[in-house]
């Protein structure tokens, strides 16, 4: 999905506008914007935020963490453990 559209989707799973959410993330909106189109402020190149801006952000969300890692594409989701599976013991095994 990459970081811009885990920004923007957590965004507006909040119901928040752009300027509000830079409130509560205490990011401003001009920067928000920038980081949900994924380019840098001179318009021509791709940026990438730092760790602690994106950790910021699902804090002040309370937003997992490794959740939001996996939505942008920075880490593989853990899969599932697989299933326990249980054999019958025989009455002479015992």
């Amino acid at each position: 999905m990459g970081y811009g559209n885990a920004i923007k989707n957590l965004r507006k799973s909040l119901g928040m506008s752009l300027r509000k959410f830079g409130e509560l993330v205490e990011v401003g909106y001009t920067h928000l914007s920038l980081l949900e189109r994924e380019i840098s402020y001179s318009g021509n190149t791709t940026t990438h935020p730092s760790i602690d801006l994106l950790k910021q952000i699902c804090d002040k969300t309370h937003y997992p963490f490794r959740q939001f890692l996996e939505e942008a594409g920075y880490i593989d989701p853990v899969p599932a453990p697989e299933p326990v599976s249980y054999t019958h013991l025989d009455a002479a095994d015992e």
